[in-house]
């Protein structure tokens, strides 16, 4: 497998991570619209951006770690943390278990 294809994998891995993420922990069904692979010598990071399907001022940003699969980290705009807050939950709890964010 070439790097071209290497990375594509990777990214197309860590898209599945950041979606699967937001449904599970938010019930966020999500359009992606963007997916950068960082350069290797900063992070093992793959960013993945879009908008809540249906609502396209609802924006977030998920990086992803491909060494582990897991998220590292997730920003959104104020019009999404306004949505979650009035859907009971908090954004800002940064280990999520079983009802996390609630």
């Amino acid at each position: 497998m070439d790097t071209k294809d290497k990375d594509q994998e990777i990214i197309d891995r860590s898209e599945s991570i950041a979606i699967q993420y937001l449904k599970e922990t938010y019930g966020l069904d999500v359009t992606i619209t963007e997916k950068k692979i960082l350069p290797k010598m900063a992070m093992s990071w793959v960013t993945v951006s879009g908008h809540v399907t249906d609502n396209e001022n609802l924006i977030f940003s998920v990086s992803v770690d491909y060494d582990s699969n897991e998220k590292e980290s997730f920003s959104f705009n104020t019009e999404l943390e306004e949505f979650l807050i009035n859907k009971g939950y908090d954004p800002y709890i940064r280990d999520r278990g079983g009802d996390s964010g609630k």
